[in-house]
C-alpha cells in the first residue's frame, strides 16, 4: 500500500512538472509552480525531491521507463528485423500526436544538457541505451540474412536521428509536411536501403 501511494504522488508529481516547464521553459520554472500544479505540500514534494533539477531529471527518468515499456509491447510480435524498426517508427509517431507536450520538452532538456553536465551524463545514458536497442535489431537482421552487412552502430546512429527529427514538429508547424509523413518517408528510404535485394 505504502509503494503504491508513493508510486501516485512521484507520478503526481512528474505530471505537474511537465506541466510547468512547457509552459514555463527549465530556467523560468520553481519548485513553488510544481508545488502548485500538483496540488501537494510543499514538504511532500520535497520528501521525493530536494531541489527542481532533481525533479526534472527524474522526468527523463519517468519517460525512459514509460517509453521502453511501451516499445517492448509494441515490438513484442513483430517476427522480423524490418518490421520492428518500422514498427519502431510508427510508434514515436503515435507518441508525438498523442503527446507533444514531451518532445517540446526534450528540446528544452537538450539545450539545458549544454549549460549542465548533470542533465548531458543523464540524456547521454539514456540515447546511448536506446541506441544500443536498435543494434541488437540490426544485427539480428543481418544475422537472419533479412539485411545487407552494414555497420550496425552508424546505421542505427542515422535510424536515431532521423527519429529525434520529430523534435523538428514542435517548433515550426508551417514546414507543409506533416510528421506522420516525414516517419513514413524517412523509414521506407532506411529500410529500403537495408535490405538484400531478393534475387530474381
Amino acid at each position: 500500500m505504502k509503494n503504491n501511494l508513493q508510486d501516485i504522488r512521484k507520478n503526481q508529481i512528474m505530471n505537474a512538472a511537465q506541466a510547468v516547464v512547457v509552459n514555463k521553459g527549465y530556467d523560468q520554472s520553481r519548485m513553488d509552480d510544481i508545488v502548485d500544479k500538483a496540488k501537494l505540500s510543499k514538504g511532500a514534494i520535497y520528501w521525493y525531491y530536494k531541489s527542481k533539477k532533481e525533479v526534472y531529471l527524474s522526468l527523463i527518468d519517468y519517460w525512459f521507463d514509460e517509453y521502453s515499456a511501451g516499445i517492448l509491447k509494441n515490438l513484442d510480435k513483430k517476427d522480423s528485423a524490418s518490421k520492428q524498426l518500422k514498427s519502431l517508427f510508427e510508434y514515436f509517431v503515435d507518441q508525438f500526436y498523442k503527446n507533444p507536450d514531451t518532445f517540446k520538452i526534450m528540446v528544452e532538456f537538450w539545450r539545458t544538457s549544454g549549460l549542465d553536465s548533470d542533465f548531458n551524463e543523464k540524456l547521454q545514458s539514456i540515447y546511448s541505451q536506446f541506441l544500443e536497442y536498435i543494434i541488437d535489431i540490426i544485427k539480428d537482421g543481418i544475422n537472419n540474412g533479412e539485411f545487407k552487412k552494414v555497420n550496425p552502430r552508424i546505421t542505427a546512429l542515422s535510424i536515431l536521428i532521423n527519429i529525434e527529427g520529430i523534435h523538428w514538429f514542435t517548433l515550426f508547424d508551417k514546414s507543409g509536411v506533416e510528421a506522420h509523413e516525414y516517419i513514413n518517408t524517412i523509414s521506407n528510404f532506411i529500410l529500403n536501403g537495408l535490405k538484400k535485394k531478393s534475387d530474381t
